[in-house]
């Protein structure tokens, strides 16, 4: 009699640890493919990361006016800081994170800086190098053929001289070719700008090509500078405290609310108050060249 006990009580064991086992399975069965059981948490590279997108100039455009209007898109309200080759400029993006700014340029090379501060501090940058040149003549055209095919630059230091092209190497290795013919006007610059002959480039100049490229990427060049070569400038932009800075004489102060700049002066400065400031570094020497209180 015990031993019929005791054999249904393991066999009911048995059954239930079968149950059991069927239950989990079909579970597992039914439950989508890839789906856990543990909370799920939103992965560090679904976190949108904070970029400028610039819509305009484009790199390595060629402009004809001394201005020139920078917008693109970040994090909505960033202040954003615009750095050009001899000035800065601050606005803040709208709800949407769209920007714009016109920015003065200098004749020939222009790098532009652009800097964003979103409300938490954090920092992104972007930059574009345009040609200014009010002698460069664009082509006669409708806007949608003007917009398809702008005048560009090529910037590099000759490699190679044949009689109708030239071939460069830019300052990021690449290899470019520029067509050139007897319409190409050459400008010396430095010391000061003369015109000279297409013969004067040598090898081993560095030169800034403005034109049109065709389908094979050639630039066909109406004008030719012939030019130091172009380096980065050394420009940091920074966002801190007026007790983390010692403006000079030549340092621009303006105050920056509500949307609007307005000059300022440097003793309006506070330890605590909230700058963004305008760093340039010239034969390893830095200084302080604008700072906007906001």
């Amino acid at each position: 009699m015990r031993k019929e006990i005791v054999w249904a009580i393991v066999a009911g064991i048995l059954f239930g640890l079968v149950i059991t086992f069927g239950v989990v399975r079909v579970n597992s069965t039914l439950k989508p493919k890839g789906e856990s059981t543990t909370p799920s948490s939103t992965p560090e590279s679904a976190i949108p990361e904070f970029k400028i997108a610039l819509n305009k100039p484009e790199n390595e455009d060629v402009i004809i006016q001394d201005s020139v209007a920078v917008s693109g898109i970040t994090k909505p309200n960033a202040l954003i800081a615009i750095s050009g080759e001899e000035g800065d400029y601050i606005l803040k993006s709208d709800e949407k994170g769209l920007f714009e700014e016109e920015v003065d340029l200098i004749s020939g090379v222009n790098q532009i800086k652009i800097t964003a501060f979103d409300p938490t501090g954090a920092q992104s940058i972007e930059k574009v190098l345009v040609v200014y040149s009010s002698a460069f003549e664009e082509k006669e055209g409708d806007r949608l053929e003007k917009a398809a095919n702008k005048p560009k630059a090529y910037l590099g230091t000759v490699t190679d001289i044949t009689d109708s092209t030239i071939q460069i190497r830019t300052t990021s290795s690449e290899i470019r070719q520029i067509s050139v013919g007897n319409d190409t006007s050459v400008v010396k610059t430095d010391p000061t700008s003369k015109v000279v002959k297409l013969t004067d480039i040598a090898i081993g100049d560095f030169i800034v090509a403005m034109g049109y490229k065709n389908g094979n990427q050639v630039l066909s060049a109406q004008r030719i500078l012939i030019t130091p070569a172009v380096t980065e400038p050394k420009i940091s932009v920074t966002m801190g405290k007026g007790a983390d800075i010692t403006p000079t004489k030549n340092t621009s102060v303006f105050l920056f609310k509500d949307g609007k700049v307005t000059k300022a002066k440097a003793t309006s400065i506070e330890d605590e108050s909230q700058v963004i400031y305008v760093t340039t570094e010239e034969a390893e020497k830095s200084s302080i060249r604008t700072i906007f209180l906001i």
